[in-house]
């Protein structure tokens, strides 16, 4: 089987061409059509078996099919900060937690890789680093906010970040996450 059977868009096909991949992985097979359809996944394989873009190529299509969704007003009223549509113009509609910064920047930098042909605006929010820059970035309005747990409900906190507008939400290694003690953190999030 090779990527084109997938279901996936020609600029989705050419990033993924440009990155040397032909054919896909079995876990990509498997899970690029589940999430295409917009139901839940559980996936579990082997690290280097491309579980990342097997989640990532089928949300960033989905982005470009789906319309954004207008929340209804909530009690606690909007955030001050971070609305935008992803290209700069709206609101946040992905979420994807991980358990550290160093696989927060690789997912980040794997949702750049293949969003190279389409204008989808993607942040990492990670603690250890200053917090105004990413509020800035927060600012420009991304799709897409991958993100450590601590740091997230920091912004959620300081109200820099609004999650009403999340349609996607992935929770990349949840068992490593769940072993290094962020059960409370993750309920608070969702």
């Amino acid at each position: 089987m090779s990527f084109d059977r997938l279901g996936l868009s020609p600029d989705l096909l050419r990033a993924v061409a440009a990155q040397g991949y032909t054919v896909p992985t079995p876990v990509q097979a498997e899970a690029i059509p589940i999430v295409l359809a917009g139901r839940d996944l559980l996936a579990g394989a082997q690290t280097g078996t491309g579980k990342t873009a097997a989640f990532v190529l089928p949300l960033l299509q989905r982005l470009a099919t789906t319309p954004i969704r207008v929340p209804a007003p909530t009690s606690r009223g909007p955030a001050t900060h971070g609305r935008g549509t992803g290209n700069g113009r709206g609101p946040i509609r992905t979420l994807i937690l991980t358990p550290t910064r160093e696989l927060c920047l690789q997912v980040e930098e794997s949702v750049r890789t293949y969003s190279s042909q389409r204008p989808v605006r993607s942040v990492p929010i990670y603690g250890g680093v200053g917090f105004d820059p990413q509020v800035r970035a927060l600012r420009g309005g991304p799709a897409v906010v991958v993100a450590t747990p601590g740091r997230l409900l920091d912004h959620v906190t300081q109200r820099t970040i609004d999650l009403s507008t999340v349609e996607i939400l992935v929770l990349d290694e949840a068992d490593r996450m769940l072993d290094m003690g962020f059960i409370r953190d993750i309920r608070k999030i969702l």
